[in-house]
């Protein structure tokens, strides 16, 4: 698996999945750092539990071009 590189293209692309991401609007994970691309920048600075509600990243550009397994990046 290919590391992801936080780009502005990437982010870009992120945004329009991470925007309707069930999970990411439950939890309101755009309030907290690093708000997206979680599979480059790493998980949500959440204090508690992350509410798995399912996930957009499978379907995602930067998902499918870096050949990223599993899912629910944002989530430890």
């Amino acid at each position: 698996m290919a590391r992801v590189e936080d780009t502005a293209a990437n982010a870009e692309i992120c945004a329009r999945f991470c925007g309707s991401c069930p999970t990411m609007k439950e939890n309101s994970l755009g309030e907290l750092p690093p708000n997206m691309l979680f599979c480059a920048r790493g998980q949500s600075e959440k204090p508690e539990k992350i509410a798995q509600n399912g996930c957009n990243c499978p379907g995602c550009e930067v998902f499918t071009k870096y050949g990223l397994e599993g899912s629910y990046f944002c989530s430890p």
